[in-house]
């Protein structure tokens, strides 16, 4: 990184009552994004990947002007019912259930000074014929 610069560590905290879900994106000091910097208050997203999003180009602001390397790595999921689901909604259902969780606090944000940021698309999914491992 050519502004030696600490990463801060970042978390998408769930915020509110369990029956109305939002979530907030908070720093390793307990301060609150706002939108523009990092405070005793902040913004509510009603949707955790809308908050890990945000989270994820606050930590790509430290690496303005640097172009990323990008890789694809599988991920294999398996739906088993009675009847046809459509690829939709199990895209839909991944995409509310699940988190994609990568460990900052213990490993940091990369190997070196780098910042890895891991991402699911899983608009792209798609079924395939042959599965690994069977």
């Amino acid at each position: 990184m050519g502004n030696e610069r600490q990463l801060p560590v970042l978390y998408v905290v769930e915020s509110g009552p369990s029956d109305f879900q939002r979530w907030m994106i908070s720093n390793d000091r307990d301060r609150f994004w706002s939108g523009q910097e990092f405070g005793p208050s902040g913004v509510l997203y009603a949707r955790h990947n809308d908050a890990a999003v945000d989270a994820q180009n606050i930590l790509r602001g430290h690496f303005d002007g640097i172009q990323p390397v990008r890789y694809a790595v599988p991920l294999f999921v398996e739906s088993l019912s009675h009847r046809p689901v459509p690829v939709a909604e199990v895209a839909q259902y991944l995409s509310r259930a699940s988190r994609l969780y990568v460990n900052t606090s213990e490993h940091g944000h990369g190997p070196g000074d780098s910042l890895i940021l891991p991402r699911i698309e899983w608009h792209r999914i798609e079924e395939v014929k042959e599965f690994p491992h069977e």
